[in-house]
Formats: C-alpha cells, structure tokens, sequence
C-alpha cells in the first residue's frame, strides 16, 4: 500500500491491476477509530481480488488537513470523494469505479455517486438513510456515554444546536444543518437517476428504511441487490474489541468482482498509462506552519509533523498509539497535538506500532497481553531512534493509557528519551494471567462507591436489568481494600526493618526512571481506574513518588479516560505543552551550568580573550 495526499485528504492506494477501482468512503469520528484495522483488511482483500482500491481520510478529519469545525465539512467529505475517484482513475488507468461507504461514509458515497453521475457500483453498509436521524443517534450516544462510569465528571455539551458530539468526534455549526438536510429518498422526481448501475444494500438496523431505499434505487434503474449485516454490532466496538465482518467483506469482494469478471471479458485492456505516484507525498499545512510527512521504519508507521521554523534547542515529540487505536488517537488529539506543537516549533512523530493502525503487515489479532508487551516498548524506541537519526538529541514521549504505558517503559530504556508524560496510565507492570476475573476493564474504587450508594443502581438490578449488581460491586471494592491494606502493613514493615518485605515492581521502575533523571508527569481524571492502581501501588498521597524528584503524579480537573470531550484534550494539551516548555527550559539551564563549569576547569579557561578565540 502507497501513501497519497490529495487536495488536503490523505490516504492509501492498495494497488492491482484490475479495471475496476474502488474507492472506500469511512464511516464518521468513533465509527472510523474503531473500524480502521477491519476497514484497512476490506481493502486488501479487493486488492487481492484484482481491484485497486484507495482509503482516504476526508478534509478536517484522521491525517487529512483541516479541523472538524472548519465551516462546510460536510460538502468538504462530498467533494473529496469526488477527488478521490479521480486520483483512482488517473494513478491506476481504471475505466469503472465503485464507491463503498460505511455508516455516514455510505450515505455521503450515495449523495457523492448522485452528484458524480459516473459511479458503476455503489455499497452501503449500515447507511443511515437521513441525516437527522444520524445526528440523533449522536446526541443519544454522548447521553448514553455521560450515564456511564466513564462519562463521570465530564463536561455536558451547553448547546447541542451548535456542536453534536459522540465519543471525542463533533460537528458544528452549520454543518449540522447541512446533515440533517440528507435524505437519500428525497430524489423522487421524473428527472432522477439512480447512483449507480448496480447497488449492493447491507443493513442490520431492523428497520424497514433499507428496504424502502432498495425499493427506491430499484425504481430508478438501479439493479439492487439487499442483505443483513449482522456482524456490524461485533465491528463498531473499541478497536480492542472490534471484529472484522468476515461474512459481509467477502460478499462486498464477491459482489464486485462479478463487474470485474465482466469488464476482463470484454478485450484488450485499453485504459491511459498509469500516472506514477509521488514516492514521498506531504501534506501542507499553512495554518499550523507545518508539513507532514508519511514515513516508515522497519514494520512501524509514522507522521512526521515539521515545523517550518524549528524552536532552537526544542525537543521532539514522540506520539504513541492509545491502546489499539492507530495513530491519531481518541478524539484525534495526536493530530491536533501534534500541528499545535508545530506552531510552537516543536517537530513530533504520531506513531503506528506493533502491527496497529497503518503498520505491515497489520496484527492478526490485538489483546492487551500485545498492547503491554515489551515488544511495543521496543517499537516505540524505533520511533524514538528515528528521530534522533534526524537530529533530535531530546525527545519527549507522549502516550493515553495503553500508550502511556509504552511511554513509561519506553523512557526507562532509551538514550535520547529525557521526559515523558503519561495520560491516565492504567498499569505500571503488567500482571497478565493475573488479572482479576471480571476486572478487564478497571473501574475506579471511586465510581464504584458511588454506584454501591445508588439507589437507581439498587432498583435495577432488584428488576434484574442490571449484571453489575451493587452486592458484586462491593465484593470487588472489599477486594481491593484488603489488597491496599497488605500493602500499606508490607509498606510499613519496610520501613522499620530498613529493606523491602515484598518486591514492588512498579516502585522499582519509577526509581530507575528517576535515576535515569527522566522527567516523568502521570496525569489522571479523579474518577480514572488508573489513579486507583496508583495509589494502591505508591501510596494513598504517592508516597513513594515523593522522595523522586524527577517523578510527578497529578489530577487534572474534568478529565474522562479517553479524552472524549474538547475540555478534557485541550486541558491535556495546555497542561502537556505547558510542562514541556518548563522542561525544555530546566534542560537549557542544566545544560548551560555544565557548560560552564566545563570551561571554568578547561586549561584555557583563564587564558586571555584573544588566545581562547585563536
């Protein structure tokens, strides 16, 4: 697969050498987070298949160009379709082109097949067939979410007339306006065409709208063909958790193929030369005074943002991947990040590792024995050693969760890594098989309290609507209070006795970090499961963290896990960018002194001024 940059949308073209093109239209913000490994797998199986296939983030989200609340997006997304059917027809030579487009990327590849007049075949998967009822089930998402353990302490939306928000992705303005507009049935006049010669229907909603817009296309001339989709709901989880649609990819491949079989058929392959494609492709970015480049180093992927005017002396910063997420993280902040920091003069790497994201090849599977394991730790180092290839002495690492982990261990390791900030680290060592049953997803000590003191949470699960009932809940917090009871008696007896009763992992590695003079911040949200893992494991107050001088451990107000609120990330960023600069000036002042005292003690140092010049 080839990186390509096109009219401020960035993408992957799977090559093949077949006459039919698709082009892949991604689902919306979590949608498309939480579907990228699969979605990346449906274009290498079409590739396989003989068809040549380009995925492409649109303007204002993923590496494209823009922000989301840039004003027209959603024309933008139309448009960029538009323009990615004709970087496809121009690189590969292909005569027909097929769009498929998942959640709201199926219903913008319908309104862009409409509008394009040229599109042979046309997939929807899970399409919401109006965008009102899309941007409903957003505002449902965000309410669902903040009723949530994890939604606690977050910040409500004021006004979800300007802004509707789900899981870190918005729109605004306008563009709300504009979706809701969409209705794919609305084109019911004597002069409407179908989109497409031939569209192939995969829905699981229930509803009888997908049937109505089969029958619709089908009065238009299109031959529609309709199924289920009923893997959709093992596919739109946490990309931890998110399941490839076996079943459904392989009837889209086999369904398009069926053109392909036909159009081989016909003769001799007459299609214009292939126009080569830019071997470094970047995209340009005058707002934030960067270029972004797309790199590689051994099996690892990266995005390379460049200030136009380095910071002298600025360290560089080193993005990891949040858990299985690829390299632009919830809510995108490694993107937004990262063009932020550029504007300052700070160079950074977004960065896929151990087979995530846009990594080769892509991981068969993805656990959290992977996502902790020291193969990633090294990984991160690969990314760490580019950059120092490249000239940064000092690197920051940065990393949400899984990626603070990395981080963490990343920077007890290697050379050039001086600082590293952890966002709501979850584990500082990690236990693998001995992990408690039903505690693969921590909840903090605090969020379960306040569900044991719930009396709704008492009257549901009395009716049997709840499988997290208060009397499990509190079995899992007088767990855990008999845990961090041994604890602080083990921490004692050390004391008085002078050496350590029981091994402690995670202190042993904050000490070697310490020692190393690496300037560690771990940032947690006040109800975060991570900040209860760290207390258990440093001490109520961080005890243990305080005869640390180079080690710092905090709450930031409003923080969820994920940073799936705008306050959250900008809180994060202001605070990242913030402490950075601090440390960036403590290394210039550390760095000055030795100097210093290095000339004081040089033969030459209290020779004259014109023979220390010669």
């Amino acid at each position: 697969m080839n990186p390509v940059v096109f009219e401020d949308a960035f993408g992957w073209l799977h090559p093949a050498d077949g006459r039919i093109g698709v082009v892949l239209c991604n689902p919306f913000g979590y949608d498309a987070l939480c579907t990228h490994r699969g979605w990346r797998k449906l274009a290498e199986r079409l590739a396989r298949a003989g068809l040549p296939t380009l995925r492409f983030d649109y303007p204002g989200t993923g590496d494209a160009a823009g922000m989301e609340d840039d004003e027209g997006r959603v024309d933008a997304w139309i448009d960029s379709i538009g323009a990615a059917v004709r970087l496809l027809r121009e690189c590969t030579g292909v005569t027909r082109v097929a769009l498929v487009g998942l959640r709201l990327g199926a219903t913008l590849a319908a309104v862009a097949a409409q509008r394009l007049g040229s599109v042979d075949d046309l997939v929807l998967l899970a399409p919401p067939v109006t965008g009102r009822r899309y941007i409903r089930e957003l505002r449902a998402h965000r309410q669902g979410w903040l009723s949530t353990s994890a939604g606690m302490g977050a910040v409500p939306i004021a006004d979800d007339a300007a802004y509707v928000e789900a899981f870190g992705f918005g729109l605004h303005g306008d563009d709300i306006a504009t979706l809701s507009a969409i209705d794919l049935m609305r084109a019911k006049d004597a002069n409407a065409q179908a989109p497409a010669r031939r569209v192939l229907l995969l829905d699981s909603s229930g509803s009888n709208l997908a049937a109505t817009l089969a029958a619709h296309y089908t009065s238009l001339g299109a031959q529609v063909e309709q199924g289920g989709f009923e893997e959709s709901d093992r596919f739109f989880l946490e990309a931890l958790y998110s399941e490839e649609p076996v079943e459904a990819f392989s009837r889209v491949s086999a369904w398009l193929a069926q053109d392909l079989e036909k159009a081989t058929n016909i003769g001799p392959n007459n299609a214009p030369h292939e126009t080569p494609l830019d071997a470094q492709p970047y995209l340009r970015l005058d707002r934030h005074n960067a270029t972004e480049h797309p790199v590689r180093f051994g099996h690892c992927f990266g995005i390379h943002c460049e200030p136009d005017t380095p910071q002298p002396g600025a360290p560089a910063v080193l993005l990891i991947n949040t858990g299985a997420a690829h390299h632009i993280g919830d809510g995108r902040i490694a993107v937004l990040l990262a063009r932020r920091l550029a504007q300052q003069g700070i160079a950074s790497l977004r960065m896929d590792i151990g087979g995530l994201g846009d990594a080769q090849p892509s991981a068969p599977e993805v656990t959290l024995d992977v996502l902790y394991s020291t193969a990633l730790r090294d990984d991160a180092a690969s990314g760490a050693d580019w950059l120092a290839a490249r000239g940064h002495a000092r690197i920051a690492a940065f990393g949400v969760c899984g990626g603070a982990f990395v981080s963490l261990h990343v920077s007890s390791v290697h050379p050039n890594i001086f600082a590293a900030y952890g966002v709501n680290l979850q584990k500082f060592t990690w236990d693998g098989a001995a992990r408690s049953p039903g505690e693969q997803r921590m909840v903090s000590s605090k969020t379960y309290l306040h569900a044991v003191l719930s009396a709704d949470k008492w009257k549901r699960a009395l009716r049997g609507q709840t499988d997290a009932s208060p009397l499990r809940i509190a079995a899992v917090l007088i767990k855990r209070i008999a845990r961090r009871a041994l604890r602080v008696v083990s921490q004692r007896l050390a004391r008085a006795m002078g050496r350590p009763v029981a091994a402690n992992e995670a202190c042993m590695l904050l000490q070697e970090i310490d020692a190393k003079q690496v300037q560690l911040r771990l940032v947690y949200g006040e109800y975060d499961s991570g900040l209860e893992e760290a207390k258990l494991q440093t001490g109520a107050s961080f005890a243990a963290i305080k005869g640390l001088p180079h080690v710092r451990a905090m709450t930031l107000p409003g923080l969820d896990h994920a940073l799936f609120t705008r306050e959250a990330r900008n809180a994060v960023m202001d605070d990242f960018e913030a402490w950075l600069c601090a440390e960036s000036m403590r290394e210039a002042v550390a760095a000055s002194h030795e100097h210093r005292a290095s000339a004081m003690t040089s033969p030459l140092a209290n020779a004259p001024a014109v023979a220390r010049a010669g």
